[in-house]
């Protein structure tokens, strides 16, 4: 397994660049420097529970979702795309598909 702080990091870009904020803005939301940023997400650096805290405020994203490291993490965009692809392939389990999210979504 990759070394966590890696791992955090490239799930905390991904969530950044999903909502379209540079490293310079987004540092300034979470109230760090641009450079101590930059070391977060390429694994040089780790964060504190604050910070982790000011993270999900500001990506408005859960501490799971920055830790779920199995996940392989696409923009939302791409996944709503998949989504309707698979909809509309499979026609007869529109159904299925529907109960499905809607008890994940309860």
């Amino acid at each position: 397994m990759e070394d966590i702080k890696k791992l955090f990091g490239k799930n905390l870009k991904a969530l950044r660049e999903e909502k379209k904020l540079t490293q310079e803005k987004f540092a300034e939301k979470i109230d760090i420097s641009s450079r101590a940023l930059s070391a977060i997400e390429c694994g040089k650096n780790f964060v504190t529970a604050e910070t982790i805290a000011k993270i999900c405020t500001a990506l408005e994203v859960s501490p799971k979702q920055l830790f779920d490291f199995d996940f392989n993490y696409k923009p939302q965009k791409e996944i709503k795309k998949r989504l309707l692809e698979m909809i509309d392939s499979n026609e007869s389990h529109v159904t299925k598909i529907y109960e499905i999210i809607n008890a994940y979504l309860k």
